[in-house]
């Protein structure tokens, strides 16, 4: 091998004026990437804010509906416990009226 083999030739002006462009565009891609890596953050934190008020919202509905479920058993169990109460105080007046209608037919003159 010669000597001139073995030296790197200088580019051209032209070489010089592709590459130049190609850094530029090259550039620009890459300034359009980290804007939009950025702009994707934001929008992730964003995101991510709202889940967290999303999931908070859904656990205080949940305990509200936990709340809202026990009174209505406890409600149920009182209504079942008040119509056992009728039923029994029903039965004590028909048997009060029982006894006043022998009483009254008792009572009647005989004729």
């Amino acid at each position: 091998m010669t000597e001139s083999n073995r030296i790197p030739q200088r580019p051209s002006e032209q070489s010089r004026d592709i590459l130049a462009e190609a850094l530029t565009v090259l550039e620009a891609g890459l300034k359009a990437a980290i804007s939009l890596v950025a702009k994707l953050k934001g929008e992730k934190a964003l995101l991510e804010r709202r889940v967290g008020e999303l999931e908070a919202a859904i656990a205080s509905q949940s305990e509200q509906m936990k709340t809202l479920q026990s009174g209505r058993k406890k409600e149920v169990e009182r209504l079942l416990r008040l119509q056992a109460e009728r039923e029994g105080v029903r039965l004590k007046v028909d048997r009060l009226l029982e006894e006043i209608s022998k009483i009254e037919a008792s009572a009647e003159p005989r004729s």
